[in-house]
């Protein structure tokens, strides 16, 4: 059985492929979790216009813990046209809905 990466989607998260959502971003159980997980991708209830009276959902990114200088950091990902973006989150205590919202909006952007 192929593994399949959590998803934060309507400010929930759903583990691995879970249908029903474990906690809410930003509780307490958000972060106990986050003490474990290492990746995860995150859709944004976000809309960015595209036009006079058209907007779009915003792409979704992924979200990755790296080791950095004895610590561990949070990094966001997006491809857009064959390049890979990365745009530094913070740490695990920076990881909240206004926080991921606003790198969700600046990666969508830059294409």
């Amino acid at each position: 059985m192929a593994k399949t990466t959590p998803k934060v989607q309507g400010n929930q998260l759903y583990p691995n492929g879970a249908t029903t959502a474990s906690c809410y971003v930003g509780s307490a159980d958000w972060f106990a979790w986050l003490k474990t997980a290492t990746t995860f991708r995150y859709f944004t209830d976000q809309q960015t216009r595209i036009g006079p009276g058209y907007t779009r959902a915003m792409h979704p990114i992924s979200v990755r813990k790296e080791k950095r200088r004895q610590q561990f950091i949070w990094y966001a990902y997006r491809r857009s046209h064959g390049q890979l973006y990365k745009q530094y989150v913070g740490n695990t205590a920076a990881l909240t809905v206004a926080r991921l919202d606003e790198i969700a909006a600046w990666l969508d952007a830059v294409w």
